[in-house]
């Protein structure tokens, strides 16, 4: 690869799944990763670390420290990598997570943490970006993650699906400001994929005992029946659509719907979009797929 189509790519949430996968796509690739993550001990770098080994990409990616939800850290972070590469451009918001809960049973903590995570995260992160973005030979590119649930609004997980109806939202209006500035816009509404997300989605403690309790017992053993399953597209996939499409023809489709499930399923959805029972019935009939 060429220095010129060499990139200097930002992507978050790197300790395991999608996140892992594309920095290691992207750094076979012979991009120049900067790797983050929340959690910077040792038992969470280890994976990332030990795959960086094995495909010899030490001088490819770096592991660095970020938490999104931070402003400081993303400010700091930014800083830091201006230093070292002095150019930005690709960056991938992936890093999420999930509460599960009804609004009445979701604290304000947990609300402004999911939020604060999953929404401004990526808005803070993509603004203190931008004006390194603007200035290279080719276009800047920011690819965001977003979800079937940002497209379907799930019960008793309204606060992630708040965040990822914003993550759309951001990412329309960002692709219309940046159409003169050399900055691209990419959305990925992704479907069920194999990582650790399912495993690592938090329940509410006031669901555990609520008037709600039954009702988001039901959406957790949907669930628990995700995770059985071994049908879903595995984050090796995303990562190479990511690396083989999406960055080299600087997102121009727009939004990517990736997973075995997912245009199926906004599909069906759009059918009924002037008809809010019907898609009432269409939704609860999808769950209930899941569960047989």
């Amino acid at each position: 690869m060429s220095q010129t189509d060499s990139k200097v790519i930002i992507i978050t949430g790197c300790s395991s799944g999608i996140g892992l996968e594309t920095a290691i796509a992207c750094g076979k690739a012979g991009h120049k990763v900067f790797a983050t993550m929340r959690n910077f001990n040792k038992g969470k770098r280890e994976k990332l670390e030990k795959r960086i080994e094995l495909e010899k990409l030490e001088n490819k990616i770096e592991i660095m420290k970020l938490d999104v939800s931070s402003t400081d850290q993303i400010e700091l972070f930014i800083a830091d990598v201006m230093k070292e590469v002095k150019r930005i451009d690709v960056v991938f918001n992936n890093a999420g997570y999930m509460v599960m809960g009804s609004l009445e049973d979701s604290t304000i903590s947990e609300i402004r943490d999911q939020i604060n995570t999953d929404l401004m995260g990526p808005i803070h992160l993509t603004k203190q970006a931008l004006p390194h973005m603007q200035n290279g030979e080719n276009p800047g590119l920011v690819i965001n993650m977003s979800s079937v649930a940002g497209r379907i609004g799930f019960g008793f997980t309204t606060s992630y699906c708040t965040s990822k109806f914003g993550i759309e939202g951001f990412s329309e209006s960002l692709r219309r400001e940046m159409l003169t500035r050399n900055v691209k816009v990419a959305l990925i509404e992704a479907g069920i994929v194999h990582t650790n997300f399912f495993t690592n989605i938090a329940r509410t403690e006031l669901s555990k005992s609520s008037n709600y309790k039954t009702d988001t017992q039901l959406m957790q053993n949907v669930i628990n029946e995700i995770k059985t399953k071994t049908n879903w597209t595995h984050p090796q996939e995303v990562a190479k659509e990511i690396v083989d499409k999406i960055i080299p023809n600087y997102g121009k489709e727009f939004r990517y719907i990736l997973g075995v499930d997912a245009k199926s399923l906004i599909d069906s959805i759009c059918d009924y979009k002037d008809n809010i029972e019907e898609m009432d019935k269409e939704i609860f009939d999808i769950m209930s797929r899941y569960t047989r």
